[in-house]
């Protein structure tokens, strides 16, 4: 993974004349995480300073694609495997982002203890339904003690779908912003079921195939109860 870490942080460099000062590449199941810390070029500070967070998005989201089509190949050239879609989300207030590699097949899924899976069912059950539909499934995708992935299905409602399908993308982008913003303000809650401090937090739309990924990232220290 360190080869891929490197790769993938030359490619930004390339792109937009930075690289991120940490990147990280884990590998897990049929998908592959790029977790990047300290990248932002001048440009996007400027216009996240005059709070033009849509215009940074969509710069930084077409540079992504474009990078990540570079690093495709080098995936399918050192592991073996192809990847057929991806997903990224950024964080301008504490300068992350991260990056989904997804196999079509992909359908691991870590063993969690069943009452820890159902206690974290219902609480996205909970504070998603102030943001957005209820998803028909919930899944635990991923769980170590650094990060927890988790993929719902189902997630759209009817007229959210009819504006992604007219191409009408800002205004889902407005509320993108809305329910992570939400999701963020409960991550006491969270906290208290993982046991752990939520550092970062990440929400990937896939529009396409009704669904979205939530990714919680977590800070060395645990809760002390």
């Amino acid at each position: 993974m360190v080869y891929l870490s490197s790769t993938f942080s030359k490619l930004l460099k390339r792109r937009f004349g930075k690289g991120p000062e940490t990147c990280n590449v884990i590998l897990k199941g049929n998908r592959i995480y790029v977790y990047m810390r300290n990248f932002i070029t001048p440009a996007e500070e400027v216009l996240v300073n005059q709070e033009q967070l849509e215009l940074a998005f969509h710069f930084r989201t077409a540079v992504i694609n474009s990078v990540t089509q570079e690093f495709l190949p080098e995936v399918v050239k050192i592991l073996g495997i192809s990847f057929d879609d991806y997903f990224h989300d950024w964080n301008y207030d504490k300068n992350t982002g991260i990056l989904l590699l997804e196999h079509a097949q992909s359908d691991h899924e870590d063993k969690v203890d069943y009452s820890y899976q159902s206690s974290l069912v219902q609480l996205i059950e909970k504070v998603g339904s102030e943001y957005h539909k209820k998803p028909a499934s919930i899944n635990i995708v991923k769980l170590t003690q650094n990060i927890c992935v988790i993929e719902s299905k189902e997630v759209l409602l009817p007229l959210e779908r009819f504006v992604y399908e007219t191409g009408n993308k800002d205004l889902l982008l407005h509320q993108v912003f809305q329910i992570k913003d939400g999701y963020w303000k409960s991550r006491g809650q969270f906290e208290s079921l993982f046991n752990r401090l939520i550092e970062d937090l990440f929400i990937m739309w896939d529009y396409k195939n009704n669904r979205n990924y939530i990714i919680f990232i977590f800070n060395k220290l645990y809760i002390m109860k």
